[in-house]
């Protein structure tokens, strides 16, 4: 399936989370959840120059991103794109996935729902953000290859009716 296909673009409008592994030199895989945007056909993820993914890209570019629509719990698909991925430290290109995360994690009825569900974690991103040891900004951005779709299993319900995860 091409990544400019109609289904997958509609995931990737509504999914709010990218889950990217990445492989280290050792071969050892990672699964990182990050923040993400599209932007001309390439997505674009915002992490730091410190963490593992960016480490494992670094050395070894090929990458798989998962998305599903976390909003829609009947929505079982999930949604594999496989690409190149590369760490990019530029000033410019920082600012521009800044500019489209707020717009879409904070200014939009769906970014504002989710921070509403996850408040109990502000605390967290702000120590986080405040300890100076995060490492220098940058976006990974990542040329999509190839897309197939997965589906996930069916949420288990407990005696109470509620979804279990």
């Amino acid at each position: 399936m091409s990544p400019d296909d109609p289904a997958v673009t509609d995931v990737l409008q509504r999914a709010m989370v990218a889950r990217i592994a990445t492989l280290s030199r050792n071969r050892r895989p990672n699964i990182n959840p990050l923040y993400f945007v599209c932007v001309d056909g390439n997505i674009h993820l915002g992490t730091s120059d410190r963490t593992l993914a960016a480490f494992n890209i670094e050395a070894n570019p090929d990458v798989a991103i998962l998305f599903n629509v976390e909003g829609d719990p009947d929505d079982r698909r999930v949604l594999r794109i496989r690409g190149r991925a590369t760490v990019r430290t530029d000033p410019g290109l920082e600012r521009s996935y800044v500019r489209r995360a707020i717009r879409k994690y904070f200014m939009s009825w769906r970014g504002l729902t989710n921070t509403l569900r996850n408040a109990r974690l502000v605390p967290v991103m702000h120590r986080y953000h405040a300890s100076g040891e995060k490492g220098r900004a940058c976006v990974v951005d990542v040329i999509p290859e190839y897309a197939e779709w997965l589906t996930a299993p069916p949420r288990a319900v407990s005696s109470t009716g509620q979804n279990e995860r």
